[in-house]
């Protein structure tokens, strides 16, 4: 789609809201490329978004830009963008609902490390790995193409100011959702050699008895010994768990308020859309 749009520059009024936006999208993308991101970090990130989608839900509702959008050049952008909200929306809840997931296999885990056992830890270590695993498959299957407009907005059209913001936060939003949803498998499992990083620090490695074949696949996870396994290691696991649980509860009243923050656009977007 050419940029053949009407020039109407965003009036000088909500000039403080575009570089609002525009500052809470830099400091989202320094949270996301951040290596040392934390629970905290990413909560902090999450609060940040929906502040974002805050303020472009009044850049919205300013008149100036409710009459250029609806104007017929650009009811392709808007259509286009009523669609990509509602994938967005699709993808914002199934995080929140894997996160869910693995808050309940964590208080499971919580519990075997209790009452001990390594059958029942092994057994709750695997049905986390396996929603682990399809959570992150699902994911990249939700994302699997590219967030946003089938053409790039040339950041000069100033009528197009406001689709290019839209289309900056949406991707952030992904990358935002697939950092949270990374960040708490790898808090359970080591990437690449698929070792649970809690447990490792826990059990001590079971070493290969004289002619057993070395196990290379995901089933070495549960290669671990219970007999070394003392009191202070227990209660270090449980407190990371009770750590990964305390923030993922944080991380759901965020989507929460992110959600409804979300559809609150769109019913602005319709609204141009109709008008």
């Amino acid at each position: 789609m050419s940029c053949h749009l009407r020039s109407t520059s965003l009036p000088t009024r909500p000039n403080s809201l575009v570089l609002k936006v525009e500052e809470e999208l830099q400091m989202l993308r320094t949270c996301i490329n951040s290596f040392s991101s934390t629970g905290p970090m990413l909560f902090d990130g999450l609060k940040k978004l929906g502040d974002l989608y805050k303020y472009i839900e009044e850049l919205l509702c300013l008149p100036s830009n409710q009459s250029g959008l609806s104007h017929s050049n650009q009811q392709n952008w808007v259509e286009e963008e009523l669609e990509e909200s509602v994938r967005l929306l699709d993808i914002c809840g199934a995080t929140r609902n894997n996160l869910s997931a693995m808050k309940v296999h964590i208080q499971d885990l919580q519990i075997a490390f209790r009452r001990g056992g390594e059958a029942a830890i092994q057994s709750k270590l695997q049905a986390f790995v396996r929603l682990a695993k399809k959570a992150n498959k699902d994911f990249k299957k939700q994302t699997s193409n590219k967030c946003g407009s089938t053409t790039p907005v040339k950041e000069e059209c100033d009528s197009l100011k406001m689709v290019r913001l839209l289309i900056d936060a949406r991707e952030i939003a992904i990358s935002l959702f697939q950092s949270i949803l990374s960040f708490f498998t790898k808090q359970m499992v080591k990437e690449r050699t698929s070792k649970w990083s809690f447990v490792s620090m826990t059990f001590h490695k079971r070493k290969p008895a004289c002619g057993e074949a070395k196990v290379e696949d995901d089933a070495s996870i549960f290669s671990y010994s219970c007999k070394d396994l003392d009191d202070e290691s227990v209660l270090r696991a449980q407190k990371q768990l009770q750590s990964l649980e305390i923030s993922i509860e944080g991380l759901g009243n965020g989507f929460e308020c992110l959600f409804r923050r979300m559809i609150q656009c769109r019913v602005s977007l319709l609204n141009i859309c109709s008008s």
